[in-house]
């Protein structure tokens, strides 16, 4: 079974890293796992995916913010997403 990363980083209006946020999937090509992550201290996170495409992430920061965005994952795959909290 082939799996495919996907990732990127949350960060504040700024343009620093949020850590503690809570970062899911929100839907994607085909069936997809429940997964959820904590960002580390750089604001990173990463899934394992098992279908290539486009999914939506979505992220809550410990104070409440929240942000969504696009993510790719598979052969090719563009860079991680980057999702801005407001």
């Amino acid at each position: 079974m082939t799996s495919w990363t996907l990732g990127g980083v949350v960060l504040d209006a700024h343009g620093d890293p949020v850590a503690g946020a809570a970062v899911a999937l929100a839907g994607g090509p085909g069936p997809y796992p429940d997964v959820a992550a904590l960002t580390g201290a750089d604001g990173r996170f990463s899934f394992a995916v098992s279908t290539a495409g486009v999914y939506t992430v979505q992220c809550r920061a410990p104070d409440g913010r929240t942000a969504r965005g696009p993510a790719e994952a598979g052969a090719g795959a563009g860079a991680p997403v980057v999702l801005r909290l407001g």
